[in-house]
């Protein structure tokens, strides 16, 4: 059942993750790797509905049971920080970033984005060395979405004139 709310969260059809997640009534019974992928889940639908709070709850739970791979792992962190710049909490999203970076990520593009907000919390921290350092590892990993590819280019226009 997971797997199949895993490809409309991936197609962002929200209603469709829903109900499918919805499915499922007693999650307590799943197997652990199972479950932790089912609050992770409903983190991610939390999350494409703005629904901070929830979002970062069910996320937490998938993470307090373990993630079934490392790079899921690492990924489930990534979101975490992502969430917290959401808001505005820069303190706790740098930790949740840096974990993710160490933990490993599945693909250079979700590297790069940890990076990217690396760079962001740096440049709000005014530590513009470590900000600069953050962003040339981004832009090294040669990201290919788009969304990425604009924020690279929209930091690229403040960088060079940072001192450090």
């Amino acid at each position: 059942m997971t797997n199949g709310a895993a490809y409309v969260v991936i197609d962002e059809d929200v209603e469709g993750a829903e109900k499918v997640l919805a499915t499922i009534k007693f999650p307590g019974p799943l197997y652990k790797p199972i479950r932790s992928v089912y609050y992770t889940l409903k983190g991610n639908v939390a999350m494409m509905k703005q629904d901070f709070d929830g979002a970062e709850k069910m996320m937490k739970k998938g993470l307090d049971l373990g993630m079934p791979m490392k790079e899921a792992e690492g990924a489930s962190m990534l979101q975490m920080g992502m969430l917290h710049m959401q808001k505005n909490d820069l303190k706790q999203a740098e930790s949740y970033i840096r974990q993710a970076l160490r933990k490993g990520l599945p693909d250079k593009e979700n590297e790069a984005a940890a990076y990217l907000q690396m760079c962001s919390i740096m440049m709000n921290k005014r530590e513009f060395r470590a900000a600069k350092d953050f962003f040339r590892k981004a832009k090294a990993l040669k990201p290919t979405t788009q969304q990425i590819i604009d924020q690279i280019k929209q930091i690229e226009k403040y960088i060079t004139r940072m001192p450090g």
